[in-house]
Parts: structure tokens; C-alpha cells; sequence
């Protein structure tokens, strides 16, 4: 039987016929001995030198890691301690705020008769500040027919409060506005317990007897027709 080549520890550069057991050269596709086929697998790349010691540098970064989280938590750690409680509550203020404190504000489209609103609470009262662009047709003055927005007020407690104002312009009346023009009111409500403010904006009839408030906030009445 033939005699194995010496096998160099530094690269592994024969491997063993399967057929007949003899030492070969890795590279070889045919045993030289036996003639037989080889389907030798591909030669796997050594690992570098420094792998030997990834364990114990991997050990190493670890425990350096929790060193550095423990001084960490040693200095900030009463702080942290402090700090989430307070976080903790500020976003249960604020929580608490969105549900029962705070109002929303919406305005139902209208393409004809554009708003916008802006708004503001003082103490326990709520004020509204609404411009009103006429996108539509012209509504002059000595019109039985007049801008107007509808305001609702939704109350936590059920209680829903309509109001019914007139934008005014500057040199025209009160609701009267030609394409193009803006004209603007201020309205106030109660904010205990205010829920949502809806606004609606509608040309308004002015013999069907409704309440009306002018854009100075006094209350008017409009007579019905008898």
C-alpha cells in the first residue's frame, strides 16, 4: 500500500481518496491512484489569527459594558428615579387636559362662505374670533337674505348652546358681503365644562324669526312675521 504524504499543519493541502483512502492533493478532480471521479468540497478559508481570542474579547467588551451601565446608574440612577414619577404625571396632565379641560374646534366646510377661527380662553370664558370669505355669490346690504355662521357649543354634560352671528365688513352691514370680501364677529361662551365648538356657515334668512347675535356679542331678536 502507498505510503501518505506528510500532512503540513499549516494548510490543509490533501484530503483523503474516498474510494481508496489514499492522501491526494486537495485540488486534484481525479484519484491517482484509483482513477475515480472526486467531488471534492470546496476548500473552507482558515480563520484569522485573531479569532482564537474573540471569546475572551467578546467577554471583555461585555463586562466593560456593564461597568460603564453600573457607574452610570451609580451617578444619574436618583435622577432617573425622580424624573420618570414627574414624566409619568405630566403626561396624565395632559391626558386629563385633552379629555376634560380642553375644547376642540371644528369648522364644517363650506367652499362658498371660507372660515377661519381663531380662539382663546380667558378664565371661564372662551372667546371666538371667526373671519368669514364669501366665495359665492354677492350678498349686499338691504337683503332679506344675510351671511351668517352657526355656532354650537358642546357641553360635557349634554347641554348643547347654538348662537347665530352676522360676519360685518368694513363700509357694510352685518352679514352683507360681496364675492371676495371677508368679514369678521366675535362671539364668547362659557368654558366650564366645554367640550367642542362646531361652526357652520349658511346664508341666513331673516324673517323666519331666529336668534341672532350681531358680531358685537349682544343678544337680538328678529320679530316674526305675523
Amino acid at each position: 500500500m502507498a505510503k501518505t504524504p506528510p500532512l503540513s499543519p499549516d494548510d490543509q493541502r490533501f484530503i483523503s481518496c474516498p474510494y481508496c483512502t489514499i492522501q491526494i492533493p486537495a485540488e486534484g478532480k481525479v484519484c491517482p491512484h484509483c482513477q475515480q471521479v472526486l467531488n471534492t468540497p470546496k476548500k473552507l478559508d482558515r480563520p484569522p489569527a485573531f479569532q482564537k481570542g474573540s471569546d475572551f474579547l467578546l467577554r471583555y467588551l461585555r463586562e466593560e459594558q456593564r461597568a460603564l451601565l453600573a457607574d452610570l446608574w451609580a451617578r444619574y440612577g436618583k435622577w432617573i428615579k425622580v424624573a420618570g414619577p414627574v414624566l409619568a404625571a405630566v403626561l396624565l396632565l395632559f391626558i386629563v387636559y385633552g379629555v376634560w379641560v380642553g375644547y376642540k374646534v371644528h369648522v364644517v366646510p363650506n367652499p362658498a362662505l371660507t372660515m377661519k377661527v381663531k380662539h382663546e380662553k380667558k378664565g371661564q370664558t372662551v372667546l371666538l374670533q371667526v373671519f368669514v370669505t364669501n366665495e359665492g355669490e354677492d350678498v349686499p346690504d338691504l337683503s332679506l337674505k344675510s351671511i351668517g355662521v352657526v355656532t354650537e357649543f358642546v357641553y360635557r354634560d349634554g347641554r348643547r348652546e347654538k348662537k347665530t352671528a352676522f360676519p360685518k365688513a368694513e363700509f357694510r352691514g352685518e352679514g352683507a358681503l360681496f364675492r371676495g370680501e371677508t368679514g369678521a364677529f366675535e362671539i364668547e361662551a362659557s368654558a366650564a365644562g366645554l367640550k367642542e365648538v362646531v361652526l357652520r356657515s349658511e346664508i341666513v334668512d331673516l324673517g323666519t324669526g331666529r336668534r341672532l347675535v350681531p358680531p358685537g356679542g349682544t343678544w337680538r331678536y328678529v320679530p316674526e312675521k305675523r
